[in-house]
C-alpha cells in the first residue's frame, strides 16, 4: 500500500470510501448528492438549512415508520456534530447515508415516489380501531 492509500485508509476508517465519494462529484454521486439534497429540503419545512427535532422525526416515520424520542435526536446531533438546538445539516444527513444499513434511493422513493413528486402523507383514524393514526401509504401505526 503506498503512502497515499495509507492516509487516505486512515481517514475513511468509520465509512470506508463513502465519505469521499459523497463528497465528489461521480454521476452516481451527484445522483445521490441530489436526492439527499431533496430529502433534506422537504423536511426542512422552516427553510433554515437544518432539520430541527421535528423535521427529522418527521424524516424517520416517513421512510422507516420508526418515532424518535429527543434523547435519539440530541445523540445524533453530537455524534454528528451538530447543535441539537439548531439540527442536522445537510452534510450531517449525507453522512448519515454513508452508513451501513441506509439507502437514500428507497428514502427518497418513500416520499418522492417514481415521479420525483412528494407523496401526499395522510393522517388518519382506522374506521375498525377507535384513536389509530396511521402514516403512510401502507398505514404505519402512529398513535402510540
Amino acid at each position: 500500500m503506498s503512502k497515499d492509500q495509507s492516509r487516505q485508509a486512515e481517514e475513511y476508517v468509520a465509512a470506508p470510501g463513502v465519505g469521499e465519494a459523497i463528497f465528489s462529484g461521480s454521476s452516481f454521486v451527484e445522483e445521490m448528492r441530489d436526492k439527499i439534497a431533496a430529502l433534506h429540503s422537504h423536511f426542512d419545512r422552516d427553510d433554515d438549512g437544518f432539520l430541527r427535532y421535528e423535521e427529522l422525526c418527521q424524516l424517520q416515520l416517513v421512510t422507516s415508520g420508526a418515532d424518535m424520542s429527543p434523547n435519539q435526536y440530541r445523540h445524533v446531533c453530537t455524534m454528528l456534530e451538530c447543535d441539537p438546538g439548531r439540527g442536522l445539516t445537510l452534510d450531517a444527513l449525507r453522512l448519515t447515508y454513508a452508513a451501513d444499513g441506509t439507502s437514500a434511493d428507497s428514502d427518497y422513493a418513500k416520499v418522492f415516489g417514481a415521479g420525483g413528486v412528494p407523496r401526499k402523507q395522510e393522517e388518519k383514524t382506522n374506521e375498525g380501531e377507535d384513536g389509530v393514526l396511521e402514516v403512510g401509504e401502507n398505514g404505519v401505526d402512529i398513535s402510540s
